[in-house]
C-alpha cells in the first residue's frame, strides 16, 4: 500500500481495495463506485487533509488525481 498522500486520500474515501491501482492520469469518474456520495466522501477527506475549506472553483477542478496532487501542492500539503 502507497503511503502518497493522494493514494491516502483516496482509499480512504472512496474504500478502494488495496489492489486498485491508478495514476495521476487517472480520471475521478473512471474510479469503480465514483458517484455523488462518493464525490462528496473525497471532498470532505481533502478538506481534513488541507485542515481548511475548498472553494468551489477548487471543488469543481477535481477531475483527477493529478488535480488533488496540484491542490495540495498548492496549499503546501505536499
Amino acid at each position: 500500500m502507497s503511503n502518497d498522500p493522494v493514494h491516502v486520500i483516496l482509499r480512504t474515501a472512496l474504500n478502494l481495495e488495496d489492489g486498485f491501482a491508478f495514476s495521476d492520469e487517472t480520471r475521478l469518474q473512471e474510479i469503480p463506485g465514483m458517484d455523488s456520495l462518493a464525490q462528496v466522501r473525497l471532498v470532505m477527506e481533502i478538506e481534513r487533509v488541507l485542515d481548511d475549506r475548498m472553494t468551489m472553483d477548487e471543488v469543481i477542478g477535481l477531475e483527477s488525481a493529478g488535480n488533488i496532487r496540484e491542490l495540495l501542492a498548492a496549499r503546501g500539503k505536499l
